[in-house]
């Protein structure tokens, strides 16, 4: 949530964007939904009205049509209960409707707890300033100036009773309420069949909170208690983060929490590490990369979600019939770019989730939408359903930049065979030669435009376009933040190999000995093996060899009659793997003691 307060209810929400027209009847989705969304992809803010007060929600059936399956916004605390201990019925009603209405169209839903209201607030206006901020050289757009109200509000305050224990809800000690607690359970408490994933404030380290590192640590300690109390099977998400504000906020925060006695027992008190990037794609890959690393020094590892990405756009007449290019926004083709170099890098670097931010303009200053207010989509919502539908569900993803300017993430053995994302990160047209698996292949681009490329000499040849979207950077030198056009390269190879271990003697008089195997694939051949051994027939599987491409391997560490089980599974070329066998394949027992018959010769002496 970028530079300003979203209205969150449709009784709220009003619709100013210069160019905004009435909105018409859906119009028909860029392309046919995707058929099988593995529900990775989301875009926040899918539920807004076409008017204020209106019960329709006509942004919602796109974003399931483009393949979205998460819906991300918040639950205002100061609209909820706007007085102590009072909940306001009406607004109690309009969020009810609306988890209803994403429950009935199969959305998930992530719930963000904040917004002190006044009445619970330790500071307001004139409360302590915010640390000054630089801008960075990867930020996504202009700052806000002046900065937005709520920077120094009741509203980012850190609320009173925070210190109390989680769950002090009475005056009777003497003590205060720790009203922060008693909010969140009942939150939690009144929708916790519904809505399963709940965030614990948004970029805490930047305008929307006004308290220090440990204020929000002990924020989402009290969180975290209240939330697994109301909801023991719901998961908790670290505030997502604005990262570029303070690199090292999240950091000071877990190393607080580390020092809790009961920290490791409540997971740190946060399931999921949520992260805010826009912009540049690659920084989806390195700075997720960069944060894991910085949990690892502090707990445990954590899963982590994308729950914001995207790119404003500044070239669209339809909204903005005087459009100016500014730093680090795009244009409409860019901005489709963008969606599939994000995606491509979120699973490279083990993103569990993908949001995109957002599904319409509604109320911004930018437009970041996939879709328009008047509902008509913009090519990144293309890019969006191609991403949604090829981008699935692979048993491996790898990643490389090459020397020349070209960037390839490969998802191996998705339902729609081996997919590679390639694009070119320099200004100049470049071709690019990719080592085939199959013969053919199925070239996509951002408009869902499909070509065959045929190999040559065993490999395909692409043309891949310039980069295009640049700042010019001190010195005079470009900085050019979004690759060119990618493709998508589908090699439909979608028959897992099969494999066998060879039979064993029923006995071995050893403790080391060799095991084999064969396997066989009818189109991109064979790549590697997996193995795993059993001690005894129905024990549990034990894994052994994660993969090799051999024929065979030596077990060691063989127990005197003990039995040793095997079965294989094989990964052809385009990185399906086959099941695992429901049996054993192959048995043997060591047997170290054993008899040995000597013959013994009688000579006659002299």
């Amino acid at each position: 949530m970028k530079g300003f307060v979203v209205p969150l209810l449709a009784t709220t929400i009003v619709l100013t964007l210069t160019g905004a027209a009435a909105i018409p009847a859906h119009p028909a989705p860029a392309q046919p939904p995707p058929p099988g969304p593995d529900g990775r992809a989301g875009a926040c803010f899918s539920y807004y009205p076409d008017t204020p007060g209106s019960p329709e929600r006509p942004f919602l059936p796109l974003a399931v049509a483009a393949g979205s399956r998460w819906d991300r916004f918040p639950f205002d605390w100061y609209r909820l209960e706007p007085a102590d201990g009072e909940w306001e019925p009406q607004i109690v009603a309009d969020y009810d409707d609306l988890v209803s209405d994403l429950q009935n169209a199969d959305m998930n839903m992530i719930g963000i707890l904040l917004w002190t209201p006044e009445w619970a607030a330790t500071s307001g206006q004139g409360g302590p300033p915010l640390p000054g901020f630089q801008q960075p050289g990867d930020w996504h757009a202009p700052i806000p100036q002046p900065l937005p109200p709520y920077a120094s509000s009741a509203a980012s305050s850190p609320p009173q009773g925070l210190y109390e224990e989680w769950d002090d809800w009475s005056t009777e000690d003497g003590d205060p309420i720790n009203y922060w607690g008693r909010f969140v359970h009942a939150a939690v408490s009144r929708y916790s069949a519904q809505v399963q994933y709940w965030e614990v404030w948004n970029e805490p380290e930047w305008v929307f909170w006004s308290g220090t590192e440990a204020d929000y640590a002990r924020l989402l300690q009290v969180g975290y208690r209240a939330i697994k109390d109301a909801c023991p099977g719901c998961s908790v998400l670290f505030a997502g983060l604005h990262y570029w504000a303070d690199p090292t906020f999240y950091e000071r925060v877990l190393d607080i929490l580390n020092d809790e006695p009961d920290a490791a027992a409540h997971d740190y008190f946060f399931d999921v590490m949520s992260v805010h990037f826009y912009s540049r794609p690659s920084s989806v890959l390195d700075q997720v990369n960069a944060i894991r690393n910085g949990m690892s020094a502090h707990v445990s590892p954590h899963p982590i979600w994308l729950t914001e990405t995207g790119v404003p756009v500044w070239d669209d007449a339809v909204v903005d019939p005087d459009p100016t290019r500014y730093d680090f926004a795009a244009t409409q083709e860019e901005a489709a770019a963008y969606v599939l170099q994000s995606y491509a890098y979120a699973w490279a670097a083990d993103v569990e989730r993908y949001l995109f931010f957002r599904t319409s303009d509604a109320d911004m200053g930018e437009y970041f939408g996939l879709l328009r207010n008047d509902l008509s989509p913009r090519p990144a919502y293309t890019a969006y359903q191609v991403a949604a539908t090829y981008m699935v569900s692979p048993t491996l993803v790898t990643h490389w930049d090459y020397g020349g300017g070209a960037s390839r993430v490969t998802l191996w053995g998705t339902p729609y065979g081996k997919v590679s994302v390639i694009w070119n990160r320099t200004p100049t047209t470049i071709t690019f030669s990719y080592s085939a698996t199959l013969p053919t292949a199925l070239r996509i681009d951002q408009h869902h435009q499909t070509t065959t490329l045929t190999a040559t000499a065993g490999a395909y040849s692409l043309t891949l376009p310039g980069a295009s979207a640049c700042i010019t950077i001190p010195g005079g030198s470009h900085d050019y933040f979004i690759g060119g056009a990618p493709y998508l390269v589908v090699e439909a190879d979608t028959t897992p190999p099969v494999a066998t271990a060879l039979p064993l003697p029923p006995s071995i008089y050893a403790r080391n000995f060799w095991v084999a195997w064969e396997g066989s694939d009818d189109e991109a051949g064979v790549w590697g093996y997996s193995a795993q051994v059993q001690e005894e027939r129905g024990g549990a599987w034990q894994d052994w060899i994660a993969f090799t491409a051999a024929a065979s391997a030596l077990f060691t560490g063989g127990r005197n009659g003990t039995q040793y089980c095997f079965r294989v599974r094989a990964w052809d070329r385009a990185g399906n793997r086959g099941d695992w066998p429901s049996d054993a394949q192959a048995c043997t027992t060591v047997s170290l003691e054993h008899e040995v018959l000597l013959p013994i010769v009688r000579q006659q002496l002299p």
